[in-house]
């Protein structure tokens, strides 16, 4: 549909972007979003998604809001509530000119495949290899395109899943990690704390290859995992292949 004068001018900065153009924003006004976690990742990537007008936003999270989360969950400020719910009140508050569904539960692999069928795009803001693994293999099963990110300590990566890279492949998180790793063979947050800043700047960045993939303008990280050194303040590229485990070291 053509927009409105009222989203002409909420949207103009979008508009303006060069790729985008009123046309990339009708887009995303027709565009649906599944978003898995509204934790850290969520926090970050959520309010841009809102802000930039896609027009549908499912907030998927079982958890609450607790105190030690408010380093870096910046969208939440009543402990205690649900995440999806308060994530909607505050995508709502920022922009009612979207459709914003919460999803206050934990997914199990159906019910994540029935929810990403109805989507034009998945962002995995999860923080455990069990979830992410879940929610690949469900987009996988439905052809629904990944935007992938971890974010622990100083260090974070992100990837697009299920859209075809030069070669044709739809690769998918086992075509990163093949197998599952074991609880305790991987650093958690819990073990090694995490920088909230840090995670915001992946969260955004998630936010940014989800945007260009639905309004269909620029390169998105297909076939390449963008990785974060904050420490240090290095980012770095590795290529991902099909058979390919070079992003694996």
């Amino acid at each position: 549909m053509p927009l409105t004068d009222q989203q002409l001018e909420r949207y103009r900065r979008n508009i303006d972007v060069v790729g985008m153009g009123e046309r990339g924003q009708e887009r995303l006004l027709a565009s649906s979003v599944a978003v898995v976690g509204a934790g850290g990742l969520g926090s970050a990537a959520l309010p841009y998604l809102a802000a930039a007008g896609i027009g549908r936003i499912v907030v998927v999270d079982g958890d609450v809001v607790e105190l030690g989360n408010m380093q870096r969950q910046v969208m939440h400020t009543e402990l205690g509530r649900n995440k999806a719910h308060s994530g909607r009140q505050r995508l709502l508050a920022l922009n009612p000119d979207v459709t914003v569904e919460a999803v206050p539960e934990y997914l199990t692999a159906d019910r994540a495949r029935d929810l990403f069928a109805e989507a034009d795009l998945v962002l995995d803001c999860t923080d455990s290899f069990a979830a992410k693994f879940l929610i690949s293999d469900a987009a996988e099963a439905v052809g629904a395109p990944l935007v992938w990110a971890s974010a622990v300590g100083m260090q974070g990566q992100c990837s697009v899943f299920g859209l075809p890279d030069r070669a044709g492949d739809r690769l998918y998180l086992r075509d990163l990690i093949p197998q599952e790793p074991r609880a305790g063979e991987y650093p958690q947050a819990t073990g090694i704390g995490v920088l909230g800043a840090m995670v915001g700047q992946i969260g955004t960045l998630q936010a940014t290859e989800a945007i260009k993939i639905l309004a269909g303008f620029g390169q998105p990280l297909i076939g390449r995992v963008a990785v974060l050194d904050a420490a240090s303040w290095r980012w770095s590229e590795l290529p991902l292949r099909k058979g390919d485990v070079s992003a694996e070291r």
